[in-house]
């Protein structure tokens, strides 16, 4: 009960802290609504993550991956971008992580980085930008904490995400064709669908 405690005031603290930093990058500061919504969805992810973790120190680097995440969106929601420093700070942070607290060997690290960017990459050299290079990078960063399967799905499920909303979106009118759609929710959704649900998701297709 005190790790499943921790973890959660872990969880809502950096993912606080992510949107306490977010005016650095954006134009205007987020409004209260906005940040004490990221601290709960921290906690909330957290909570999450760690029912499914053997303890606090296990879930330690997903627990930072959702904070970055949430904070990635927030900022990408804002300004259309996926800052490069969050990037590098999450992809800086693993190697320590990985160490501390592993899941699986470096190359099914790597392997998911590598599928998780090089699958953004050639839809982003397909769409010519429709989706960005942190998008890119983003993938890439969260594939070092999944690995390989979990990341396939975090793939897929942004992807589904990402589409069935904008399709909503279009229907009621509230974008229009030629807008923008940000997509790094979606891509940070998908990781927390991958991390959360990944396995018990490939089990129920056959894998």
């Amino acid at each position: 009960m005190r790790q499943a405690t921790a973890g959660v005031v872990l969880g809502g603290a950096l993912a606080l802290a992510g949107a306490l930093v977010s005016p650095r990058w954006i134009a205007r500061r987020p409004r209260a609504w906005e940040v004490v919504a990221c601290a709960l969805a921290g906690g909330l992810v957290a909570r999450l993550i760690l029912d499914r973790a053997p303890g606090l120190g296990a879930a330690l680097p997903q627990v930072l991956l959702a904070a970055v995440l949430i904070t990635a969106s927030l900022v990408d929601l804002h300004e259309r971008i996926i800052p490069n420093e969050l990037v590098l700070f999450t992809v800086a942070a693993w190697p320590a992580l990985h160490v501390l607290a592993p899941r699986f060997s470096w190359s099914w690290a790597l392997g998911g980085a590598a599928l998780g960017g090089g699958t953004l990459l050639l839809l982003a050299l397909a769409t010519r930008g429709g989706v960005g290079m942190g998008d890119v990078k983003l993938a890439a960063a969260f594939g070092l904490y999944l690995g390989v399967w979990e990341t396939a799905v975090a793939v897929v499920a942004a992807f589904l995400l990402g589409g069935l909303s904008s399709l909503a979106l279009l229907s009621l009118g509230v974008v229009g064709r030629r807008d923008h759609i940000p997509f790094g929710p979606f891509l940070a959704a998908g990781a927390l669908v991958g991390f959360l649900y990944g396995e018990s998701l490939l089990q129920v297709v056959g894998y």
